[in-house]
């Protein structure tokens, strides 16, 4: 890309420039490694860009988080006596052994995993349990698995790479088991773990998307969904990076959903504000949370395309040009109740719109103001 290789710093602090310093994040989501052709356009993508030393963020294998929430399920409520009776367990192992057959790599790379895997669903049907903190340890796997198989690809045709679990470089969260928030402390700690590799022995780091580890704890925890984005933007403003790349399967934010309006055109920019907005009222291509850590460390994303890397994508940073297009995108929100409270009681009472938040909280409901 263009402009000017920032150093990488802790956090905080300012580094200086040169080839000794990992340059962006380029992550990749599901689908651009749901199989070993993937993998493979990825590596080629990531070949594509010597000049870069990046960090990659990966998510797990197309629907392998879905599959494993579906095994832990059945392993709890459906009376199997084995694993191998859970359909899901049986496709996302085969999934993963298939990848690795196909990319030449020895079964051995996640063969630790697979049964690590195995064991854990066992002890779940033996329970008849699987808790909050369970879940996220289960899900963990998906990550784990990809970012394995995914280094050791990239070792195998000459670029060097070392994989790395976020809850082992420093990603220090709350221990809100299935939607944990990251603390302050992992700026720093993810700061010197991967500035200090680099130095020591420059590979890229292949890093887990969407997990961290409770600060009290010390368990996996997950980020939430989309919660990748979360990671590879966290990585951005611990390292002070150019620029952080999330690649997805559409060629950036776009004018409307394709799925109703099929001549939805790519946005070329966004600031975060806007991005954010969009999030919030259900675009799909970011998570809502995942613009802050860029937003603090003003660090531009650019979102594309892996299955179009030729296309410029969307760049989202603190301004834009203002008078070219004034109106983004539109989102549409689904299956929203609109309730119009009329009372003579509000006025001038103080906590109405309080009680009234209560009682939507009583049952659930999502409040969109």
């Amino acid at each position: 890309g263009d402009g000017v290789i920032a150093g990488v710093a802790v956090h905080g602090g300012t580094g200086a420039e040169g080839e000794d310093q990992l340059s962006v994040v380029m992550k990749f989501g599901g689908s651009s490694v749901s199989s070993a052709a993937r993998m493979k356009e990825v590596a080629g993508l990531i070949q594509a860009f010597p000049e870069e030393r990046p960090v990659v963020v990966l998510s797990a294998m197309g629907k392998t988080t879905n599959l494993l929430l579906l095994a832990g399920e059945k392993a709890v409520g459906c009376g199997v006596t084995r694993v191998s009776e859970i359909e899901e367990w049986n496709m996302l192992r085969d999934l993963h052994i298939k990848t690795v057959d196909e990319l030449g790599l020895p079964r051995s790379v996640i063969h630790a995993k697979l049964d690590e895997l195995e064991q854990l669903l066992k002890g779940v049907a033996m329970m008849k349990e699987l808790t909050l903190r369970s879940t996220d340890y289960l899900v963990s796997f998906g990550e784990c698995m990809s970012t394995r198989v995914f280094a050791a690809y990239l070792n195998q045709i000459g670029v060097k790479a070392r994989q790395c679990d976020a809850f082992d470089i420093g990603f220090i969260t709350t221990d809100d088991f299935g939607n944990a928030e990251i603390l302050e402390a992992t700026y720093p700690a993810v700061a010197k773990r991967l500035h200090g590799d680099w130095i020591r022995d420059p590979a890229i780091p292949i890093v887990t998307g969407f997990l961290g580890k409770g600060w009290k704890s010390g368990a996996v925890t997950t980020l939430g969904r989309g919660g990748s984005d979360l990671t590879a933007t966290t990585i951005g403003k611990a390292l002070g990076l150019r620029e952080i790349q999330v690649w997805k399967d559409v060629d950036g934010v776009l004018t409307c959903d394709p799925n109703i309006y099929p001549n939805a055109r790519t946005v070329p920019y966004l600031t975060f504000d806007e991005a954010a907005e969009l999030a919030y009222f259900g675009a799909q291509v970011l998570h809502p949370q995942s613009m802050r850590p860029a937003r603090e460390g003003d660090i531009p994303v650019r979102v594309k395309n892996s299955y179009n890397p030729k296309a410029p994508g969307t760049l989202i940073a603190k301004g834009r040009d203002m008078d070219k297009v004034v109106l983004t995108s539109i989102v549409l929100k689904s299956n929203v109740t609109m309730l119009d409270i009329v009372s003579t009681r509000m006025l001038g009472q103080f906590g109405f719109l309080a009680k009234v938040c209560q009682a939507a909280e009583t049952f659930s409901l999502v409040r969109v103001c």
